[in-house]
């Protein structure tokens, strides 16, 4: 029986902050854009995905080959025999590999988004099961605001971001240029979410309260190197 490539990519998942950086930019294009239809597939739950010679495994084959033929003769050498003989094989498209599975690597890739595997996984999906709404239409939203992005690709503004409908806070926008959500949405989102020893409570549920001096200054002490801002 021939490995199952779905546990292929969960391998490289597991390896990508030390694999990724051995792919030539061109090589990590074609895996992006393998990895899109990847990822549609097991999406869309198409029964095909379940089948070995099914549009579900072609796309995944065809990533693994690319990442193989992209990666230096060792490495490619290793990570064909990462599992060990027969430890890989079958082909069931939710196969996991040190807790880390195909769609970990899309997200990874496609969207650089790095909250995957069992560490990062449930911080993710504790941050996204908040109140949220779609990006309005398919125009740029304003850098100093949160989005966050699902494993299937789709992205979501926190609702607490918003004092009225699209409007957001005033001092959530301050705060960004605190935390730089353009860089790192999902440790701002987590700071915001979370219980914070400075404010008593998650930050969130502070806004609107009269507190905003306060929120900001919560932030700032992020930034705090031997005692001086």
């Amino acid at each position: 029986m021939r490995v199952n490539p779905f546990a292929m990519l969960a391998v490289v998942a597991a390896d990508w902050p030390r694999l990724g950086p051995l792919l030539a930019p061109g090589a990590h294009q074609e895996l992006r854009a393998l990895l899109v239809d990847v990822r549609i597939a097991l999406r869309t739950h198409a029964p095909d995905v379940r089948d070995h010679e099914g549009a579900g495994h072609g796309a995944a084959n065809r990533a693994v080959r690319a990442v193989l033929a992209a990666l230096p003769d060792a490495e490619a050498a290793r990570l064909r025999g990462a599992g060990g003989p027969g430890r890989f094989v079958g082909t069931s498209p939710s196969a996991v590999h040190q807790g880390f599975d195909a769609l970990d690597l899309c997200m990874l890739v496609i969207d650089d988004n790095p909250m995957v595997g069992p560490l990062l996984g449930p911080v993710r999906e504790r941050l996204l099961r908040a109140p949220a709404s779609s990006p309005q239409g398919t125009g740029p939203v304003d850098p100093r605001l949160i989005v966050l992005t699902r494993e299937n690709g789709e992205r979501q503004l926190p609702a607490f971001q918003f004092e009225a409908g699209t409007m957001p806070w005033e001092v959530v926008l301050e705060v960004a240029d605190v935390l730089h959500p353009e860089r790192d949405p999902w440790g701002a989102a987590d700071w915001w979410l979370s219980a914070n020893a400075w404010t008593g409570t998650a930050p969130a549920g502070l806004l609107g309260q009269g507190r905003d001096p306060e929120l900001l200054g919560a932030a700032r002490t992020l930034t705090v190197t031997g005692g001086e801002w």
